[in-house]
């Protein structure tokens, strides 16, 4: 065999291979911390030998993508992309700016590096994948994390599950919190009855929907609050764009404006009952606490950092800000974060952090809700359905790269996949 037929097939080999490693790298890297074992606790004693492993698969993943976008020869539309979305650019370089007050350099070096790997691979994906194949690596990674959720909680209790205070059984599956398994799961669901909807085969369907049930029983078992409004609100916000496609032409002014009040009724009734839809999740209106831990954390950060934070990431990492975070709060064990994504951005980045990070998210959502607007298909809506989770998501949980970097590659993704092209060369929707 020539040379020249040997380098034909080493790049065929590459061609085939490299995919697929670049999506099972990133899928694990954007996951990590919040994984059994996977570095999520106080990283400011031996930082570097804690992400170390990190920081090289982020490399990899980083070098795999550069390939793939060396063969398919778009990395000029990708940079034109990014001069469109210029918004969250800046925030991104704000962040950058932070570690030249952050009071842990080494922290915030680290959920910088995540922070840049994670919205670049996250940019490349939004402008070169559509949005059907996302959904199915999305179906195969959630398929595969249920799974060994189920083998954890059910065969070794002790690392699956929350064993006595403060959760007394919860499961927690393959992550350190329970709240991280229902909400995720609640999103899985969604992305089930996605391929539920759309697949033509019987045999499939009966797949997704198998599948759709043990994600909804994790959610269940999770006895997660943030995991059931998720499931609930994600997959009648789907069902509802479906009967829209469907319906849309015979529907009027009229029906709208009717659909209008109905939904306006519901938010106030739902709001003068608050105390009783609480209690049905066995929670309270202060959020388990959450609203005095929070009022406490901002206060603080008005009288210590209020313009530029603490340095992205900084924050939690000090074992002193816990303690006094704990004494604060009455909690019998220290908070990890806040519970709150906006509430951590605005401790890590202050109130110049917290308003580039609203003003990106206002263009995500005019992105997404334009884009599914035009094309009404039903995968056209996906980026809509990721932005609502990420929102609802962050009022409980801390999902702007905290502990993890799944909420914001799917923010990401979700706002370059419907950022217009230059020229006329997007993917065109798969599912109707």
């Amino acid at each position: 065999m020539d040379s020249s037929r040997q380098s034909k097939l080493v790049k065929k080999i590459l061609d085939v291979c490299v995919e697929p490693v670049a999506f099972v790298v990133l899928f694990f890297v954007i996951l990590n911390r919040i994984i059994i074992g996977g570095g999520w606790i106080n990283i400011t004693h031996s930082t570097i030998e804690k992400v170390f492993m990190e920081y090289i698969l982020w490399m990899l993943d980083g070098a795999l993508f550069l390939w793939i976008a060396s063969q398919k020869k778009n990395l000029p539309e990708y940079l034109i992309l990014w001069k469109r979305n210029w918004i969250l650019l800046g925030f991104i370089l704000f962040a950058i700016s932070s570690m030249f007050w952050s009071e842990n350099i080494i922290v915030s070096l680290y959920k910088v590096f995540v922070l840049v790997a994670c919205s670049l691979i996250a940019a490349y994906i939004g402008i070169t994948y559509s949005c059907n194949l996302i959904l199915r690596k999305l179906m195969w990674y959630f398929a595969i994390i249920a799974c060994l959720s189920y083998v954890l909680a059910l065969l070794i209790p002790a690392a699956g599950t929350h064993i006595g205070y403060p959760y007394f059984g919860a499961w927690r599956g393959l992550f350190f919190h329970k709240n991280y398994l229902g909400t995720i799961m609640s999103f899985a669901t969604t992305v089930l009855l996605f391929l539920i909807i759309a697949e033509k085969k019987i045999n499939n369907q009966i797949i997704y929907f198998c599948l759709f049930l043990i994600t909804a029983g994790l959610v269940y078992f999770s006895r997660s609050a943030t995991g059931i409004i998720l499931f609930v609100t994600l997959n009648a916000g789907l069902l509802l764009a479906y009967v829209w496609i469907k319906w849309k032409n015979h529907l009027r002014r009229s029906h709208y404006i009717a659909l209008g009040i109905i939904f306006a009724v519901v938010v106030i009734l739902a709001l003068s009952n608050l105390d009783f839809l609480f209690g049905l999740l066995n929670k309270d209106t202060t959020l388990t606490g959450r609203l005095p831990l929070w009022s406490f954390l901002i206060n603080n950060g008005m009288i210590n950092h209020p313009w530029f934070g603490s340095g992205f990431g900084a924050t939690w990492a000090s074992d002193q800000f816990r303690r006094i975070t704990q004494a604060a709060d009455g909690w019998g064990f220290a908070s990890l974060s806040s519970d709150n994504g906006l509430v951590d951005i605005y401790l890590h980045l202050g109130l110049v952090g917290i308003l580039l990070l609203i003003s990106s998210v206002i263009l995500f959502v005019y992105r997404v809700t334009r884009y599914a607007l035009r094309e009404q298909t039903l995968i056209s809506f996906l980026p809509a359905i990721i932005m609502v989770f990420i929102i609802i998501a962050n009022i409980s949980v801390s999902f702007f790269l905290e502990f993890e970097s799944l909420g914001w590659f799917l923010m990401v993704f979700a706002l370059f996949a419907t950022t217009p092209l230059p020229h006329a060369n997007q993917a065109e929707p798969e599912i109707t």
